[in-house]
């Protein structure tokens, strides 16, 4: 009866709760929830069932004797019942604020890129959407919202979009349009594209913070976790504007560190590898590389200067662009780094424990 409610009410999309999002239950929960139902069910019967056998008469009995006694102390022992419970409750909270891992999914979106993270004291970050050019297919509503109400949470605290392309922004305009988001983090747009217009639309009718960050800011999120922005600059780049003035970012964790880096080219990689030199500052033990590992990106000097142990792309199966190139696979097997992409490996796992160690995981 309730669920033939919530189709009727559905009919209605600009009602009030025609729309609700249930995250997916963890198994623990489920079985618990079986149990109780089977308890219960199991308990009504003997209750109302005239035909009973010896064990469930003996069964009931033992109810009511439980019955008896509970009211029986009841008084006597309120306050201990009280103060148990209490206890309890207690417990049950401080197991959920211990730190937990750091955890990093590179989602598997077809051509493009989306992060997701889960923070140690379990807030939600997300990092691009992915998005299809030129198709209905809405990367949002079809993978990327199913993908994190399946890992349990249906709000995000932080969201990060590096720019307005469509493989970047296409999924989380939807996230925005039907999840709570709390902060967006953007870079200044000199060039007024049509995602960005939609993005300023519904931001506008939610009432979504938005920040724009610059080379130099730092984000701190928890205890020993931060970004810091490493690009774009106040003067942008006029070539290919939305692509080189994207995001550059390194995120920090005890001694960890991956570098996401939207997909800036050539042009502006010469410019931040000369802006930082031979400071350390652009190494990094993940790197996500650049414009899908298109070989107008992931120079040489570049990767020299990041010296990752580990890469990540982001790319489509047989797609039309021939992502990544065969260059940019070269140069990172050069340097003996670990590839991994969404088109063989599909998502990929990065757990950090708080002494900064990880681990990588992925499905293939």
């Amino acid at each position: 009866m309730f669920i033939n409610i919530l189709i009727s009410i559905s009919s209605f999309s600009n009602l009030p709760f025609s729309k609700i999002y249930v995250v997916t239950p963890k198994i623990a929960l489920i079985l618990i929830i079986y149990i109780i139902f089977i308890a219960f069910n199991y308990i009504y019967k003997i209750y109302h069932d005239r035909n009973l056998n010896i064990t469930k008469i003996r069964f009931r009995n033992l109810i009511a004797l439980y019955k008896y006694e509970y009211k029986r102390y009841k008084e006597k022992y309120k306050k201990k019942i009280l103060i148990i419970s209490i206890l309890i409750i207690l417990i049950f909270s401080f197991f959920n604020f211990i730190p937990k891992d750091l955890k990093i999914y590179f989602v598997d979106v077809g051509q493009g890129d989306c992060t997701f993270i889960v923070t140690p004291k379990n807030k939600t970050i997300l990092i691009d959407g992915g998005g299809s050019t030129g198709s209905d297919f809405d990367v949002g509503e079809s993978t990327l919202l199913p993908y994190i109400l399946d890992r349990g949470y249906k709000k995000i605290d932080l969201m990060f979009i590096s720019h307005f392309d469509q493989d970047h922004v296409g999924g989380l305009l939807t996230i925005l349009r039907e999840f709570k988001v709390n902060k967006v983090y953007i870079s200044k747009q000199e060039e007024n594209s049509e995602n960005y217009q939609k993005f300023l639309e519904i931001v506008k009718e939610k009432n979504i913070p938005v920040t724009i960050v610059k080379i130099g800011d730092r984000i701190n999120v928890e205890k020993n976790f931060y970004f810091d922005i490493l690009w774009p600059e106040e003067k942008q780049i006029e070539e290919n504007k939305i692509n080189n003035n994207a995001i550059v970012m390194k995120l920090n964790y005890n001694g960890f560190s991956c570098l996401f880096t939207g997909d800036i080219e050539k042009v502006a990689e010469e410019k931040i590898v000369k802006l930082y030199g031979n400071k350390q500052i652009l190494k990094s033990d993940i790197l996500k590389v650049a414009h899908h590992g298109s070989k107008t990106s992931t120079t040489e000097k570049m990767i020299k200067q990041i010296k990752p142990k580990v890469a990540l792309i982001g790319v489509g199966e047989n797609n039309l662009f021939g992502h990544p190139s065969s260059e940019v696979i070269e140069r990172l097997e050069e340097l003996k780094t670990k590839i991994y992409r969404t088109d063989l490996n599909g998502e990929i796992t990065i757990i950090v424990n708080s002494k900064g160690k990880y681990k990588i995981n992925s499905i293939y």
